[in-house]
């Protein structure tokens, strides 16, 4: 009505005034993409609107958009109509506190006095702050301010308090915590149901935890976290296998009494019939569609229907249903391009499948990694046999870029042992210690003890356990704990068997020494089987029985890792807590390093480039990171930095002197320092300082290498300079180059030799 209204109304400030009206209620209403719509197209400069846009900034993620325009506002002199200062304050510390500006959102607060209206406002934000930085005791004790004594705002301090006790570790106390949170409001009600499904679900108790989701949906028709709160119904029960919610989902997708809670019962039901029987459960999740066409849940739905096309053999049809859709958001297209990467590759036409996953890591740089492990994966399947002298496969394996880099170091050891390169298993005794990702170390120590028992050499991990399992017929505790292991014979297929026996050994023996053990095994499985929930869930739950170790710190890392992997948002911004959770320790050891590494990487992944900057500064500007993790952080400064002369080219000078920094660094590794100065090269060069990047690449090419055997960046520095002096007719210096690599003999060697004759062939370049 307010739209129509607007479009109709002639009076320039009526209209000013429907506008402030409607985008209020967009922005109450949780439409913060539509809101910030119409605050663009109709009076940019009316502060009361550009309040609500910075409102719905934040409301959609985008904390750092939102906090200059409400700067602006606050160093305004005259009064914004109906917005008073204390809540403008209130509002611009609420940014800074998700932007990571704790301290500045304090300072803020503070301004606020205890007489104002906004003040239990202000100490709830307080206390969110203080839990935002990992002060939970700090927190608990701001909750009890005596500002706080309103329904709604005591039922607020409730929430944040079991909140505080979830992320201590305490799952079963945050859990009861969470149900005597009072419903003062939809929001506190949503979300204590759905904080007391998750702590419920942690502790093993999913029958409970579904009968709490169960109960909330069944007296609501919308719900702040209705979205969330039916994936979390709809992931447990099919986990436990329990019938109830299914029942519930198709007596609800026929309440038309509740259309909204109806919609999603009847896309959750569709779902769990696609899951059963996909000829049953597709014409009904086409039946959805069909019903709802613009509906963000029917962009799913297509995705679900163009991956079980995919597993049905019917690329074609996969790449109709997940035909581009540039009217969608950048999240869904980018999911959709991934399905057409897949589908590409089932066809064998690989470079398809490659341009489509580079269009995913353009779209939403979330799902980039994953995008870039199945480039790995194309890349290993199309160049068996020689992929060590893959340019593009050694580029992906020293990318540090987590799963992606190891699996493909781990292809190109397994490529070697194959050829029967002594190298290969070399690479993969290494990889079982120093692979992050649990599920290539556990691949990497099974690959390396079935090259072992095929060469003589020993016997296999399995062998082992076996013999230890005979020896102990005894023990039925110990045969079972032994049984868990047995059951991974190295193929991807034995995961279930693994997860079964793990689940039926932690049920059996709940008290037992090898509890840890199992549920770390348990945990492994469900990551490389694709359960990054379950696995969470698992990692999650040692670490909360081994709370204070360095144990339980670790298994916080893997629950992080494990959630920064799922496509789910959501999940990446719990990785980022659980990560504070492990670099907020007193050590400062080299887990909290790589913790802070990996929230800058996610952070950039969530196109928060300057909130990355300042977590690798602070790495940086402290004395604990050992050379490895300050080579590490130097470098992702440099690549941050590049990202940012996108729309600040003085940034790629910046760029450079971090990798200057790195690179004459004599702690750095050598294929940090190697690395640093072709990345220098390939700026300055693109800068025009063609001089200086021919330095820089030379410097790279004579570093010594008697200390450490770097290739891939020796090389490169090569070829870069060779083209270089190329494209400058310098064709007797570039053959130098090529001629020093062809005598090298290294992997490079022979496709120096083409480029060197070519030259000579090309230019008329004569022996004398």
């Amino acid at each position: 009505m307010l739209r129509t209204k607007i479009q109709q109304e002639q009076d320039p400030e009526r209209r000013l005034e429907l506008s402030r009206r409607l985008v209020a209620l967009l922005v109450a209403g949780g439409r913060n993409e539509e809101a910030i719509a119409v605050c663009s197209a109709s009076f940019p400069d009316d502060p009361v609107l550009l309040y609500l846009k910075a409102l719905a900034l934040a409301g959609s993620g985008d904390a750092l958009s939102a906090r200059p325009i409400l700067d602006g506002l606050l160093s305004r002199d005259s009064e914004i109509p109906g917005v008073g200062h204390d809540q403008l304050l209130l509002s611009a510390a609420r940014v800074l506190r998700m932007s990571g500006h704790s301290d500045e959102s304090a300072g803020l607060l503070g301004q606020i006095s205890p007489d104002s209206p906004y003040a239990e406002g202000a100490a709830l934000e307080k206390a969110a702050g203080l839990l935002a930085a990992g002060k939970t005791p700090e927190a608990l004790e701001a909750l009890k301010s005596p500002v706080l004594s309103g329904k709604e705002a005591k039922a607020a301090a409730d929430y944040l308090s079991a909140l505080a006790v979830w992320r201590s570790g305490d799952a079963g106390a945050a859990a009861k915590l969470f149900e005597a949170v009072p419903p003062a409001t939809p929001w506190i009600a949503s979300a204590s149901a759905l904080g007391a499904a998750y702590c419920l679900s942690a502790s093993g108790k999913d029958a409970k935890a579904i009968g709490i989701l169960q109960r909330h949906l069944e007296s609501v028709d919308d719900a702040p976290f209705i979205d969330q709160e039916f994936r979390l119904l709809y992931q447990l029960a099919d986990r436990a296998k329990i019938s109830s919610p299914s029942i519930i989902f198709s007596k609800w997708s026929q309440d038309r009494k509740r259309p909204e809670r109806a919609r999603y019962a009847a896309f959750f039901e569709a779902l769990r019939r696609q899951r059963e029987d996909p000829r049953g459960g597709n014409p009904l999740l086409q039946s959805f569609i069909d019903s709802w066409p613009d509906d963000a849940l029917s962009d799913e739905a297509r995705l679900l229907l163009a991956l079980s096309a995919l597993r049905q053999g019917k690329p074609a049809d996969a790449v109709i249903l997940a035909a581009d859709r540039p009217s969608v958001t950048a999240f869904l297209r980018a999911r959709y391009a991934y399905v057409r990467g897949l589908a590409a590759a089932s066809r064998g036409d690989r470079a398809t499948a490659i341009a489509e996953f580079q269009k995913v890591e353009k779209l939403d740089r979330r799902l980039g990694s994953q995008a870039l492990f199945n480039q790995a994966v194309l890349t290993a399947s199309s160049a068996k046999g020689k992929l060590d002298l893959s340019e593009q496969a050694r580029e992906i394996a020293a990318s540090e870029s987590g799963p992606p880099s190891e699996e493909m170091r781990f292809q190109i050891a397994l490529d070697l042992a194959r050829r029967g390169d002594p190298a290969g298993a070399g690479m993969l005794v290494g990889m079982v210690s120093s692979a992050r990702d649990p599920g290539i170390a556990a691949r990497a120590r099974l690959a390396s003890a079935e090259l072992s028992m095929k060469s003589g050499g020993g016997v296999t991990s399995a062998d082992d356990a076996a013999k230890v399992l005979r020896d102990n017929a005894g023990e039925p505790e110990r045969q079972e704990y032994l049984a868990v292991f047995l059951k991974d014979k190295g193929s991807k297929s034995d995961a279930s068997a693994v997860i079964a026996a793990a689940r039926t050994f932690l049920t059996s023996h709940p008290d037992s020494k090898f509890v840890p053990e199992v549920r770390l095994k348990l945990a492994e499985s469900l990551l490389a089987s694709g359960d990054l929930q379950g696995a969470r869930i698992q990692f999650e739950n040692l670490a909360s029985a081994q709370t204070g170790t360095e144990f339980g710190r670790r298994a916080l890392f893997l629950a992080a890792q494990a959630a920064s992997r799922s496509m789910d948002p959501a999940s990446i911004d719990d990785a980022l807590l659980l990560l504070e959770r492990v670099a907020a320790n007193d050590s400062q050891d080299s887990l909290t390093w790589q913790a802070r590494l990996q929230e800058g990487a996610i952070k950039n992944a969530q196109g928060l480039p300057k909130d990355a900057l300042a977590i690798y500064e602070k790495i940086l500007s402290s004395q604990g990171p050992d050379p490895e993790i300050r080579a590490a952080a130097l470098m992702a400064r440099g690549d941050t930095l590049h990202h940012l002369a996108d729309e600040d080219p003085s940034k790629d000078r910046e760029a450079v002197d971090a990798w200057k920094t790195l690179s004459s660094d004599p702690s750095a590794a050598l294929r940090w320092r190697n690395q640093a100065l072709c990345k220098q090269g390939m700026i300055l060069q693109k800068l025009g300082d063609g001089d200086a990047a021919l330095a820089a690449y030379y410097e790279a090419f004579k570093n010594p290498r008697d200390k450490e055997s770097e290739q891939l960046w020796h090389d490169k520095a090569a070829f870069e300079a060779a083209r270089l002096l190329e494209g400058r007719k310098q064709w007797n210096d570039a053959s130098v180059l090529y001629n020093q690599l062809a005598g090298e003999n290294g992997p490079r060697s022979e496709e120096a030799k083409a480029r060197l004759s070519k030259l000579k062939l090309d230019n008329f370049l004569w022996e004398n």
